[in-house]
């Protein structure tokens, strides 16, 4: 396997429940959040993120991997709305994480070999379901490739290596 390897997490989501439940309205009059009534959307600049927050009270940030900046874009939307930090809950989400194989990914091959594997014909990528890792694997033929559906950093890390090594045996790198 390509010693150069390497899995880089674009994006992660994670659900913040906070001790008292966020009123849209207010996400609305303190943050300049946009809404349909559902749901209001805050977009903040500096880190990067959209959050959620939804008619249950609780907010969705997105486009963040980091969970302590997760947490600190939380408590700051919390603060700026006149709201305690305090007593956060924080689930993770999954995970969008790419690599490349550094090889030409053959997938004709691929999809005959293994039953997990299929041609996208649509996407014009290797689509893998990688059920022992919970998650799926898109490899495209320039051997760039994406893990979805994995909340573990770690998880999507080893399902790609595993499969990489799986291809690699099968003669299906170029």
């Amino acid at each position: 396997m390509n010693d150069e390897f390497e899995v880089l997490i674009e994006t992660q989501s994670f659900r913040i429940i906070p001790s008292q439940t966020i009123e849209i309205s207010d996400a609305i009059r303190y943050l300049g959040a946009k809404s349909n009534g559902e749901y209001a959307v805050i977009e903040r600049e500096d880190p990067r993120a959209v959050i959620l927050v939804d008619s249950d009270g609780s907010m969705i940030i997105h486009g963040i991997s980091n969970l302590e900046a997760a947490t600190l874009i939380a408590e700051e939307t919390l603060l700026r709305m006149g709201m305690s930090e305090k007593g956060l809950t924080i689930a993770r989400g999954e995970v969008l994480a790419s690599f490349s194989v550094g090889r030409a990914v053959l997938i004709g091959l691929a999809s005959e070999r293994f039953s997990d594997a299929e041609h996208d014909i649509r996407l014009d990528a290797l689509r893998i379901n990688a059920n022992r890792y919970g998650c799926t694997i898109l490899l495209f033929s320039n051997g760039r490739g994406v893990v979805m559906g994995q909340s573990s950093r770690k998880v999507a890390e080893m399902a790609a290596s595993f499969w990489i090594s799986r291809l690699e045996e099968e003669g299906a790198l170029a």
